[in-house]
């Protein structure tokens, strides 16, 4: 397909220099597929970018389209590609692996040192159109799901790497952080048999939104003492498993101290500080830390099929909808928390 198309660029690499501009649209190599983007999800990745940040500085070389969490009809395929057809409604990894390295040969795809993602090291998805290579895409026809919701699998996938990195069915769990990853967060915790989810989010907004999504319990973490309100609802033990889904240092420290004897506490987002603790007690306790890094490739995006057919429904999380014309809006917006995911419409 030729032509072209509205997208919006990063233009420069400094703080700022993100504009709505007429692009060619983007040509496919033979392995590769050309999708109309119908909807992409606004995610806190778009606003470190805009920011121009030590993370977006290490990695991206502008001009370069933003964006990485979308859904689409395929409208055109590369000669070698076999198992994605026009007129498939997609939506994407937006990580590209390697598959050479040994890390890759592992099965360890996910945390590639080589991974190329897409609105960050090559064009993305705030745009009419995108393209991606087969192996990365990920088709869902069902037409039940509308294009708003498909554009989350990408975040969502992170959700559920956190919430299913251990069996989370007949057990307790700590979510820390309601925000767009939390909430799907719990939504995973319900729908895999949690016995006890126990939100820890100090937004009353948020923590409304933790509660109406089936959260037993959401604490304040600012108003009373977590550490002694979480053991209170875990018979004084702690819970099985802590998610943390807020990089704050506070929420990290006190987890590592109400969590059960042998639970984990598994890290979805990254703290900007160093967390200084004891390891002493953790340790003796027979606790473990475990970092999260994107979605694992590809048994994530099966599981998320999974959940989808079991009825899982992302519409709570889908809070706005914009024209691509207001992404300003839609990053000021999830910059200050004032939405769960912002849908840009191309």
């Amino acid at each position: 397909m030729t032509g072209t198309m509205r997208a919006v660029v990063k233009t420069a690499p400094a703080p700022g220099s993100i504009e709505l501009r007429t692009v060619p649209i983007p040509q496919i190599g033979p392995r590769e597929i050309l999708v109309r983007v119908k909807a992409a999800a606004v995610c806190g990745t778009d606003v470190h970018i805009r920011h121009w940040n030590a993370w977006a500085q290490a990695r991206m070389h502008p001009p370069v389209v933003i964006g990485h969490e979308f859904s689409g009809e395929v409208v055109e395929i590369g000669s070698e590609v076999h198992t994605v057809k026009v007129g498939d409604r997609v939506s994407s990894e937006s990580h590209i692996p390697c598959n050479n390295c040994q890390i890759c040969h592992e099965g360890s795809r996910h945390v590639c040192p080589h991974t190329k993602c897409i609105g960050v090291h090559q064009d993305g998805c705030f745009a009419e159109y995108i393209a991606i290579p087969e192996e990365i895409a990920f088709v869902y026809n069902d037409e039940a799901l509308p294009w708003e919701q498909l554009a989350l699998m990408e975040p969502l996938g992170v959700s559920v790497h956190g919430m299913t990195d251990v069996p989370l069915a007949a057990k307790s769990v700590a979510i820390i952080g309601a925000g767009p990853l939390g909430q799907m967060g719990i939504l995973v915790a319900k729908l895999t048999g949690a016995a006890r989810i126990i939100v820890l989010e100090p937004s009353p907004e948020r923590a409304k939104i933790a509660k109406d999504l089936g959260a037993d319990a959401v604490i304040d973490p600012i108003g009373e003492d977590p550490i002694a309100a979480v053991r209170r609802l875990t018979d004084g033990f702690g819970p099985h498993v802590a998610v943390d889904f807020s990089g704050s240092v506070a929420g990290l420290t006190a987890a590592m101290q109400y969590l059960r004897p042998e639970g984990q506490l598994t890290c979805v987002a990254l703290p900007d500080k160093p967390i200084s603790v004891s390891i002493s007690d953790f340790g003796y306790r027979g606790c473990s830390i475990r970092g999260i890094a994107g979605r694992r490739m590809y048994e994530n995006w099966e599981e998320m099929r999974g959940l989808l057919a079991r009825g899982l429904d992302l519409s709570p999380i889908v809070t706005h909808v914009l024209p691509l014309e207001e992404f300003e809006r839609g990053l000021d917006m999830t910059e200050r928390g004032e939405c769960a995911k912002c849908i840009l419409i191309p």
